[in-house]
């Protein structure tokens, strides 16, 4: 079977667009919003002020009144019924508009900015003398502070503030005196504004670019080791799926080899270990597609009616036999409960769990055999899976870390024995992707350990009702079956020939879809099943293309197994009467499916 390297060419791995970066540039924000916020708060703040002089009317001055400026203006434009409350009103609704004007505004011309400052200004002749004109330059200067920058308008704001104050009081005063005030005024504001103000900003800018270019570089180095992550996954995933291959054949050899009956004991017995070393290799390598299909999010679940209390006995009737009585007693306890979940998965969860308990348990110094249960119970409406050991326990720090990747306790006596670090991280990706969730490991050293995960209520079915299933009870032989093999690798395809012929079963193989159409020409019926690979080379198409084009070829729909080791392949959606069994398959399963996709009680001839 070609691997998946080989479909569409050879070609590397292909590194996957990364997310865009999460830092911003939040010195360049910054240093583009923070005059504008200034500018705005220190106009509201102007506003203000430029409010409570004009409120002065209203009550008494709180500030010394000089009526000359009254006075002058009366005369100027000829009214002389013109109240103090009317112009200081007045020029405070000005004076606001235009505050309002430059507060709007993203840029403000110098021009607009000095014609404001010059209405400011003139609090001398409208607010009352030169104690309300003093009091608005020193207002407008702090407000100014942050955005005397050019485009920002503080300083043609301040400028023409001062200006006015100091024309007015030359214009109204017998003795002018302002203009001196108004100059060393506007010389501190501006110092202060220069020398502190944006000597600030300019180091906040600096630490908040510094700021940004660490998170940019962090989310580089981010990238990058997500990258390196993906390709390691995706390398783990390959190494499992090239390495089914010649496992598949070294098992199915061993095993049409143990079919014969002449087969003297000695020889049955090293077969016999032959086939447990390839069931323990496959068991890292599925660990390995399991992880690898977890982390590229390629796991799809398939919910159907599943049975705890018979998952849990199954697993520990695969557990129990490798160990004796004397060493480990496994037992299952709890009531036939039935729930909505892919069956594989949560099967996989428990054997990974109760495998654990296992390893840890075995080999203890402790009195009598190591103990292991397995049980279902009931919790407020939904249930729990607890496995329970008497082993050496977990460490206090180490409750949490056992769940990731490669992490493993070194202490277990069979540790090294299928253990590679994944186990657990599988059943915290099984937990997250079937909707479970896992409660807090209780262990105590020297005492044991219980996990313990939890279904909820919404999972939870009623168990079906009991019915009487007739028909042919599955058998291990498959004499007078006809099966058409089709599988581009020869080792793996010669391989299960041998084994399936070695149970009975007729083969026609083929490493083409053309070839074994020519092949199953010259038979006289249909073959009762179809064992094709799912990755059949890049120059024809897949396992589904060739059964699809054979059943349209024949208008018969003929049952058919699928035989792949690609990461992932459980969420390919199949056709009716069609399985899908991962490599390397035992030759009992195999049988079994095969009785499955098509039941007989009789064999056409």
């Amino acid at each position: 079977m070609a691997s998946e390297r080989d479909r569409g060419g050879r070609e590397g791995p292909v590194t996957e667009p990364s997310p865009p970066s999460t830092a911003t540039d939040v010195a360049a924000q910054i240093a583009e919003q923070l005059p504008l916020r200034r500018r705005r708060l220190g106009l509201a703040f102007v506003g203000l002020g430029v409010l409570a002089l004009a409120a002065q009317t209203l009550f008494e001055w709180l500030l010394p009144y000089d009526p000359g400026g009254l006075m002058q203006l009366r005369r100027w434009l000829g009214v002389p019924g013109l109240s103090p409350a009317a112009l200081a009103w007045g020029w405070a609704g000005l004076c606001v508009a235009l505050l309002a004007a430059l507060a709007s505004r993203q840029r403000v011309p110098d021009a607009l900015a000095a014609v404001a400052g010059l209405l400011l200004g003139s609090a001398h002749a409208a607010a009352g003398g030169a104690s309300p004109a003093v009091a608005m330059l020193c207002l407008v200067g702090v407000a100014s502070l942050g955005w005397q920058v050019r485009p920002g308008g503080g300083l043609a704001l301040l400028g023409g503030t001062a200006v006015a104050v100091a024309a007015w009081d030359a214009l109204l005063s017998a003795f002018p005196t302002l203009w001196i005030a108004a100059a060393v005024l506007v010389a501190v504001f501006v110092w202060i504004d220069s020398r502190h103000i944006r000597a600030s900003d300019r180091r906040l800018f600096a630490a908040l670019e510094e700021r940004d270019a660490l998170i940019r570089d962090l989310d580089a180095r981010g990238d990058q080791l997500r990258s390196v992550e993906r390709a390691r996954t995706r390398l783990l995933a390959s190494i499992s799926h090239d390495l089914r291959q010649p496992l598949q054949a070294v098992r199915l050899y061993a095993e049409a080899l143990r079919a014969r009956p002449d087969l003297d004991p000695t020889a049955r017995r090293l077969l016999k270990q032959q086939v447990q070393a390839a069931d323990d290799a496959v068991g890292m390598l599925d660990q390995f597609s399991e992880f690898s299909a977890i982390e590229l999010g390629m796991l799809v679940s398939h919910p159907e009616l599943v049975n705890l209390r018979e998952v849990l006995e199954r697993v520990a009737g695969g557990l129990q036999p490798a160990y004796p009585k004397s060493r480990l007693r496994l037992s299952v306890h709890g009531r036939p409960t039935c729930v909505w979940v892919d069956r594989s998965q949560v099967t996989r969860l428990v054997q990974n769990l109760a495998g654990n308990a296992v390893r840890y348990s075995v080999g203890v110094p402790i009195e009598g055999p190591a103990r292991v249960v397995l049980a279902v119970r009931p919790q407020r409406g939904g249930c729990v899976i607890d496995v329970v050991d008497n082993g050496r326990g977990i460490p206090a720090d180490k409750l949490e870390a056992v769940f990731e990747p490669y992490v493993q306790l070194a202490q277990a006596a069979e540790a090294s024995r299928a253990g590679r670090g994944l186990g657990l991280a599988i059943v915290k990706g099984l937990v997250a992707q079937l909707g479970l969730t896992l409660a807090p490991v209780k262990s105590r050293l020297g005492n044991g350990t219980r996990f313990r995960v939890c279904l909820p209520r919404t999972l939870m079915r009623e168990p079906p009702m009991p019915r009487t299933v007739t028909g042919v009870p599955i058998t291990a032989r498959l004499d007078g079956w006809l099966l058409a093999l089709l599988d581009d690798e020869d080792a793996p395809r010669l391989a299960l020939r041998a084994a399936l012929e070695s149970v009975g079963a007729t083969v026609v193989e083929a490493e083409s879809l053309g070839r074994l159409k020519r092949l199953l020409d010259a038979q006289e019926r249909f073959p009762d099943v179809l064992v094709f690979d799912l990755d059949l080379g890049a120059d024809q198409p897949d396992g589904r293309a060739a059964l699809a084009e054979l059943r349209q070829e024949w208008e018969t729909p003929v049952p058919a197994v699928i035989l792949t080791g690609r990461v992932g392949a459980r969420s390919i959606i199949l056709p009716p009467q069609v399985s899908m069994l991962e490599k390397p398959v035992a030759l009992v399963e195999l049988v079994a499916t095969l009785n499955r996709v098509a039941p007989r009680t009789d064999l056409a001839i």
